[in-house]
């Protein structure tokens, strides 16, 4: 006689099957080269039933694949590579709840037009791709009309060879929700990660290198980007056209080129930008027509300058950054940022500036005198950006020096920081970011400053040849 608790595991039983009516018929179906119930991947997914296993030896396996159904796990021992045909997508998943994970997938193809993948989530929700390599493909992951969908501890090496242009993005985003991508590390694309018109999705603690932009937003909405390292890059991101961004504890350093930026933000709104190294960039931060937004609690280091903010960006609030080693600062470009409203302040707190030549004599740790953002050599440049050439020159000197005995130019009020603060200020996690930096950089993390000292050199060696030629000059006409 059936005792309750056994009554009970098969009442539990029971209502399992009418739940899950794929669970009781559930089988694993092997694919091997030898020895298995398939020697092909596309035999398999023929046979393959909702709630069903494929295990896949080591071995090199045709593409393309359609992987189609629900409840699906499509899983790789020994490394298994899918080789495309040079055309196509190579593996594309649409269904519900697919997992797929283990395998190297390459040779997609190459027309742009068509999108052609490595691997695409098509009409797909709750699909999983993990622990894979993506190699010589087009497009590394495309997410298609897809959501609830994640992209998690995989490598993207796109085609190094071709010209940027030509090479797809690593991974590409096109009406998309509530995505996760993590753990990757992405290089050699055109843009690391593009996300367009998809909205409410993570992207998480991903390395990305040696593309055009590392991220590039358009017209999405809130979007999280948070713990991710990008460098070496074009530019670090660029975020445009949206809102509602949230950007925090990330790295974006060595982004330099010509007009390389560490973050660009255009057409920005309603966004916050926290707790960010930005590091060795030919522009740190980059104001496009951003507005409403909030930077603040960032390390702005080493970058030749630290902030650019134009004349038709307002309503920003920028506050409690460390600005520090920077060739300049802040340039305030595009006309007058009078009723603009930037305010590089809030409640009370101002920023860091590594020029302030105020002092705190009340000691509350806010500088006693107003901190003016530009001096009139950088004013200058902000109008002209090839004044560049003079930075640190005797020339900027003179003008700078020549402005403070004779201040015939009012520039104060074009922007100014009204709280200037005396220490620098707690940046979250600052040392795991830096760490972060070294461990991925290892191989390179002396090149830049290596970098930064023969600019030095040279600007020296150049002073130095303007003096000698000078004084054969005068011993020649013996002036």
């Amino acid at each position: 006689m059936k005792t309750e608790r056994q009554r009970g595991f098969g009442i539990l039983a029971i209502l399992a099957l009418l739940i899950f009516p794929g669970a009781a018929g559930a089988k694993t179906l092997l694919v091997a080269e030898s020895g298995g119930d398939f020697t092909s991947l596309g035999q398999a997914l023929a046979a393959v039933s909702p709630g069903d296993t494929i295990e896949v030896g080591p071995g090199t396996y045709q593409g393309n694949i359609v992987i189609k159904g629900e409840d699906i796990r499509i899983i790789g021992h020994g490394d298994p590579v899918i080789q495309g045909g040079k055309t196509g997508t190579v593996v594309t998943m649409t269904g519900k709840n697919i997992t797929f994970t283990g395998f190297t997938v390459k040779g997609g193809g190459r027309d742009l037009c068509k999108d052609d993948s490595g691997l695409m989530f098509k009409h797909c929700t709750q699909g999983q791709v993990e622990d894979c390599r993506f190699l010589d493909n087009l497009f590394g992951c495309y997410f298609y009309q897809s959501d609830n969908c994640v992209f998690r501890n995989n490598l993207i090496s796109g085609r190094e060879h071709d010209v940027q242009e030509e090479r797809g993005n690593g991974i590409h985003l096109w009406d998309a929700a509530y995505y996760l991508i993590e753990g990757n590390e992405i290089r050699h694309a055109r843009d690391g990660i593009y996300v367009s018109f998809a909205n409410y999705g993570m992207i998480r603690d991903n390395w990305i290198h040696h593309t055009r932009y590392g991220l590039h937003y358009m017209y999405s909405e809130g979007n999280r980007f948070n713990e991710n390292l990008l460098t070496d890059n074009v530019a670090g991101a660029a975020v445009m056209y949206s809102k509602n961004m949230e950007w925090n504890r990330n790295v974006f350093a060595h982004n330099r080129g010509f007009r390389a930026y560490g973050v660009l933000w255009q057409d920005v709104r309603h966004s916050e930008c926290r707790h960010n190294l930005v590091i060795d960039n030919t522009i740190g931060l980059y104001f496009d027509h951003a507005g409403e937004s909030e930077v603040a609690n960032n390390l702005v280091v080493w970058n030749d300058i630290a902030a650019v903010v134009l004349e038709n960006s307002e309503l920003n609030t920028i506050y409690g950054n460390n600005f520090i080693n920077n060739l300049s600062n802040v340039q305030l470009r595009g006309g007058t940022q009078k009723g603009r409203n930037n305010t590089f302040f809030k409640d009370g707190q101002g920023n860091f500036w590594d020029d302030y030549r105020g002092y705190d004599l009340d000691g509350d740790g806010i500088g006693d005198n107003p901190h003016t953002l530009q001096d009139i050599f950088e004013f200058m440049l902000a109008l002209e950006p090839a004044y560049r050439l003079f930075l640190f020159s005797p020339v900027s000197q003179a003008i700078s020096t020549a402005e403070k005995v004779f201040p015939i130019i009012d520039i104060s009020t074009e922007g100014v920081d009204p709280h200037p603060l005396i220490k620098k200020v707690e940046v979250f996690e600052q040392e795991k970011l830096f760490e972060k930096l070294n461990r991925f950089n290892s191989g390179n993390e002396g090149a830049w400053q290596y970098g930064r000292l023969i600019t030095l050199i040279c600007s020296l060696l150049m002073l130095g040849l303007s003096v000698l030629v000078i004084a054969r000059y005068y011993r020649k006409t013996g002036r």
